[in-house]
């Protein structure tokens, strides 16, 4: 194993500039919780939470009732797969557009838990899977400075993401390859909301691509990709830039569920078209 990858390595500098995207990511994202210190209980393995017959995954699926109604198995997969990709892609690019540092994705070394959004965190998580809002906590074990490091984020990425696909492909049906899709989209879609609140944003797409399009990654995809509209915001011109997807999150198959604006099964011209009309409802936010 290269030394490089253990969470002794890194300098500490390296740890100060961690801790200060971390602390970044909680202003902006508070929806995602990382640590990278041994604090508190209740993280589990990836290997040990996404185990098939476990109650995190059978927690997890219940919480995706939070979004719709009417969810059969393969919904419900379908939801939290994106959900899981997306949160864990916010805690990881927030760290790496910050720092240039790849957190330690492996599963073995990756832990978390899923907790109530307690205000201002100071009170600590009693339940797992409370009734109300919970998020993610992912606590990272290291992180890396490397050269080449799509390849180590792509690679840890995917070895992590085994266990959550078998899982849910046992448990739901969901095949994986519609599962890795979904995956793609969530680092696209995290890449670029965490580059927009830097205002880094084609530095975030790039980097996002980078780790998606590699030859024969499971994540590859020609659909996946990201897309500039321009609209008039109350006789003002604005420019919006959004992900479009490769995946489909099946909400149209929920009770009085819709299509997505970016699914796609919709075409190109009528994703634009809704995507545009949405720019102009919100005023270009």
């Amino acid at each position: 194993m290269d030394e490089n990858r253990d969470s002794g390595s890194f300098k500490e500098d390296d740890g100060r500039q961690a801790d200060a995207a971390i602390a970044w990511q909680a202003e902006h994202f508070p929806q995602v919780a990382v640590s990278r210190e041994r604090e508190g209980g209740g993280f589990l393995q990836v290997t040990e939470a996404w185990h098939g017959d476990g109650d995190m995954v059978e927690c997890l699926l219940d919480y995706q009732n939070r979004f719709a109604t009417g969810m059969d198995d393969r919904v419900k997969g379908a939801h939290l797969i994106s959900f899981y990709s997306h949160h864990l892609s916010i805690a990881a690019a927030a760290i790496y557009l910050r720092t240039g540092l790849v957190a330690d994705l492996r599963p073995d070394r990756l832990t978390f838990r899923f907790e109530p959004i307690v205000p201002h965190d100071r009170v600590p998580p009693v339940e797992i899977c409370p009734s109300g809002v919970c998020r993610f906590h992912f606590r990272f074990a290291g992180f890396t400075r490397i050269d080449h490091w799509a390849v180590l984020f792509h690679d840890m990425f995917v070895e992590s993401f085994i266990p959550v696909i078998e899982a849910l492909q046992g448990r739901t049906g969901l095949s994986p390859v519609a599962q890795w899709r979904l995956a793609a989209d969530g680092i696209a879609g995290a890449f670029l909301e965490v580059g927009a609140a830097l205002g880094e944003e084609e530095c975030a797409m790039t980097a996002a691509l980078a780790i998606i399009n590699r030859t024969g990654s499971p994540l590859s995809s020609d659909v996946v990709r990201y897309t500039r509209l321009d609209a008039v915001c109350a006789g003002v011109a604005v420019e919006r830039i959004f992900r479009l997807r490769s995946g489909c999150c099946l909400n149209y198959r929920t009770e009085g569920g819709d299509f997505c604006d970016v699914c796609v099964l919709l075409d190109e011209e009528t994703q634009k078209s809704r995507l545009r009309a949405h720019v102009e409802r919100t005023g270009g936010f």
